[in-house]
């Protein structure tokens, strides 16, 4: 079975961002297993994996965020769970998002997934916090548009 991985994390990335917990199905397998090397952590089982998704402290889906645009306050809405990018053949992929959590700070994660029958069927997730570069490399580096914070 071809895996459209795109797709998949798409899909995916919209259920954690819209905290819509009934669909997770359509993209974990019920024996998925879910492993966070950093906190030592695995959930083993689609309602495990929900639930400790669905229970994340204070987490809505997209949150208002007040931006001034040329002098004008207005509401916008903005993503909890940003897919930045995925790249997977076979069955296995690697997706990088941007995770904004309730008390605004804003992080990365690399997920390494693997697929069984066109879900995720294993994920690793690893966390990094944004961060601002250090001066000293500023004359060795070119800007990205990776930290826009």
């Amino acid at each position: 079975m071809s895996v459209d991985h795109r797709t998949l994390m798409e899909g995916f990335s919209g259920v954690l961002d819209r905290n819509d917990w009934d669909r997770l199905s359509d993209y974990v397998s019920d024996d998925a297993v879910w492993e966070y090397p950093q906190s030592g952590e695995r959930f083993v089982g689609l309602e495990n994996i929900r639930a400790q998704f669905a229970n994340y402290p204070d987490m809505e889906p997209g949150t208002s965020e007040l931006n001034e645009v040329i002098g004008e306050v207005q509401y916008v809405l903005t993503a909890n769970y940003t897919l930045v990018t995925v790249d997977g053949s076979g069955d296995r992929g690697i997706a990088i998002v941007r995770v904004r959590y309730p008390d605004q700070s804003r992080w990365w994660a690399v997920n390494l997934y693997e697929v069984r029958g066109g879900k995720i069927g294993r994920s690793r997730s690893f966390f990094a916090p944004e961060l601002d570069a250090p001066d000293w490399r500023a004359p060795y580096r070119e800007p990205t548009s990776g930290n826009s914070t």
